[in-house]
């Protein structure tokens, strides 16, 4: 059992699940390896938010605005950075965990379970009780969403500059 002290959401996270632990609150999948932390899910959602001087709060609420997904709502961290994660139940349930689809390389869907298998690229294995329908949902919608968002921004930054030429 790996633990970290402090824990920066990245390009190496893979997902983020709640710990029952006396000590621990996240198990974090990473490409590094499997880490457990004392800061919450939330708690790392928003710190990651705060590095790209935003909040979560925010970014939901840009998302539910602009595309109505009031349920399960994905969170685009960095739309610049492309960093996102889908959230597999309400934010508030208990078993809800954070997955970062870009590291998922397959996924397998077992009827007796009820359970949605998810492989990663380096090997590990994380499984969920949703299903694969609510999987593709969940991955077609945060992908929307960054798309919509890196693309308002790069149409921001054109019209600035535009604004800047012409002051010249």
């Amino acid at each position: 059992m790996e633990v970290v002290e402090t824990y920066r959401i990245s390009h190496t996270t893979m997902a983020l699940e709640a710990f029952n632990h006396i000590e621990y609150n996240t198990k974090i999948y990473d490409v590094e390896g499997i880490f457990y932390s004392r800061q919450t899910i939330h708690q790392l959602l928003e710190q990651a938010c705060a590095l790209y001087c935003t909040d979560y709060r925010g970014r939901i609420n840009a998302v539910r605005e602009a595309f109505k997904y009031d349920r399960k709502t994905p969170l685009v961290i960095s739309p610049e950075e492309m960093l996102y994660a889908i959230p597999t139940h309400s934010p508030k349930n208990y078993n809800c965990k954070w997955i970062f689809p870009d590291h998922v390389k397959a996924k397998d869907y077992i009827p007796a379970s009820k359970e949605l298998h998810i492989y990663f690229h380096n090997g590990l294995k994380l499984e969920v009780d949703i299903s694969e329908q609510i999987y593709e949902t969940q991955v077609e919608r945060a992908r929307n969403s960054l798309v919509y968002f890196a693309n308002l921004r790069k149409t921001q930054l054109i019209y600035e500059n535009r604004r800047k030429y012409k002051k010249e």
